[in-house]
């Protein structure tokens, strides 16, 4: 079967059924409230119920209470890496057709309740209705495309042709064992996406889930086991990074981590995880990404695109604009249209059709908004800087001019913060840009061909755009654009949704047979 992405509402709009999109959402967001204030367990084969716990709330008006879930215990962490481990053998001895057919059921099973998990994914990150459905639709391609790689491949087994008379060669790819799955809040669609890489692959998976969408997190490990993937090869742990992800990715039954986060968590993680033994890592670590718009910019595309890659969830993607640099020659006209565009994105409850983007994710980064804006001279300040006092975390789209502040310029803020600073010279701007310690996505805007070769040649960035009114440095598509971190933003340089993702969870064997 041939690959074909989700886009859900691309597709009901292009079929005139727009507002049957809405209204089943709308749906989605009543019937979801069933799920709200149950106890939710840790998955260990059985359900383990631990003596601490935590209650999750949904950022929309912060008292919703969406579930209350385990904080698992060092000894209960240790015991579900000794049983996840054991199982793997069994699992790829299933062989590389029967793994990806369960995954293509599992894809099946979570498109026939898309509506369900976009709703959810609004109270549990509050990501609006477009949003949510993005990363939905992102979540099932993944476990889509894994799937037809792999059969594609056929499992990643090649005849090598030997030169010695009478001996068969070949190389054969086979899993590690398992891998621990540390997940972020901001895209459900990778938790799905690093999940499903180790797992399809033949190794067992524990997921650690982000205590901000621990539900969505929990119902689509459940949906994969009733997809056909055993409960010893896929276990659900929530709790603490501290105590849950320190005592697995340091214990000896972990073969390799998939972490998706910050830079300084998974530098933590890198250093520690390798002091008993060499580990697999395989991580996204974030980004400073920055748009760079020159004088030949066509500025309708440049502040169109800068706009939604800064302000889109508010900032929280590992792709979101946070700097952008523009010639001096349009500076003022960019920075005008740019502050007059940003003003009409709608900020509020991203239940509403209307709402372009709504809260923050918790407290800690309400707060951390707050602290950052406070230490900025006024004058600096070209549009927002301020929390929205409506019950919720919500923060006003915030565009600064020109500041001198490392970790405004250099740092990943995850906030709805961009700033904006000139330059004169384009050899200027591409030094800047690979001056970052970070090279996840980045943009250009330019009608010169030239330009545009020259910044794609130069710019040590994974990921790269230009011309994009649709999101200057966001908005990858599986299988399209490989999503892929360089320096400090990733460790193996290579991307998710790319045909090499996979073969980053398996080891190969050579394998001899004589056959006189």
């Amino acid at each position: 079967m041939p690959f074909d992405n989700e886009n859900t509402y691309i597709k009901m709009v292009k079929l005139g059924k727009e507002e049957e999109f809405h209204l089943k959402y709308e749906k989605g967001l009543n019937d979801v409230v069933e799920y709200f204030g149950k106890e939710y367990p840790n998955l260990i084969i059985e359900e383990v119920f631990e003596d601490q716990k935590f209650t999750k709330t949904s950022p929309i008006d912060g008292k919703t209470g969406i579930g209350k879930f385990q904080l698992a215990s060092k000894d209960n962490s240790i015991r579900a890496a000794e049983l996840s481990r054991a199982g793997y053998r069994d699992w790829y001895k299933k062989g590389y057709v029967y793994r990806a057919e369960t995954l293509l059921r599992a894809a099946d099973a979570l498109t026939s309740r898309k509506y369900e998990f976009a709703a959810l994914l609004t109270y549990e990150n509050g990501k609006n209705r477009y949003e949510s459905f993005a990363d939905v639709d992102e979540a099932i391609d993944f476990m889509r495309y894994y799937a037809l790689q792999l059969l594609k491949n056929e499992g990643y087994i090649n005849l090598t042709g030997g030169v010695t008379i009478g001996e068969e060669t070949k190389s054969v790819m086979k899993p590690y064992g398992l891998f621990l799955v540390i997940a972020p809040f901001n895209y459900f669609s990778i938790t799905v996406g690093m999940m499903t890489g180790p797992l399809i692959t033949g190794n067992s998976v524990i997921l650690k889930p982000s205590s901000d969408i621990p539900l969505c997190s929990y119902l689509v490990v459940k949906l994969l086991h009733e997809a056909g993937v055993p409960r010893e090869n896929l276990m659900f742990l929530s709790g603490s990074g501290g105590r849950v992800g320190r005592t697995l990715y340091t214990d000896n039954n972990v073969d390799g981590v998939v972490f998706t986060g910050s830079r300084d968590i998974g530098m933590k993680i890198y250093r520690e995880s390798q002091e008993i033994r060499p580990k697999v890592l395989v991580t996204e670590m974030g980004g400073k990404d920055t748009v760079i718009v020159t004088k030949n910019a066509d500025l309708s595309k440049a502040v169109e695109g800068t706009a939604k890659a800064a302000f889109g969830y508010s900032g929280q993607r590992c792709s979101a604009c946070s700097l952008v640099l523009v010639h001096g020659d349009v500076y003022d006209q960019f920075k005008r249209r740019l502050v007059e565009y940003s003003k009409q994105l709608i900020i509020g409850d991203p239940r509403e059709r209307k709402t372009y983007a709504g809260p923050i994710i918790n407290k800690e980064a309400y707060e951390k908004f707050k602290r950052i804006i406070s230490s900025l001279p006024k004058e600096k300040i070209l549009l927002g800087g301020n929390a929205i006092e409506k019950g919720g975390y919500y923060l006003e789209n915030t565009i600064l001019d020109d500041v001198n502040i490392p970790e405004i310029e250099r740092v990943e803020l995850f906030l709805p913060i961009l700033s904006l600073k000139p330059f004169r010279e384009f050899k200027e701007a591409i030094k800047l840009v690979n001056s970052m310690d970070y090279g996840l996505t980045g943009g250009i805007f330019s009608e010169d061909k030239k330009e545009v070769e020259e910044y794609f040649e130069l710019v040590d960035v994974g990921v790269l755009y230009a011309n994009r009114k649709s999101g200057g440095s966001t908005g990858a598509i599986v299988a399209s654009q490989p999503f892929v971190g360089w320096k400090m933003s990733g460790t193996t340089g290579k991307g998710t949704g790319s045909f090499f993702y996979l073969q980053q969870f398996l080891r190969e064997q050579a394998q001899t047979f004589n056959v006189i």
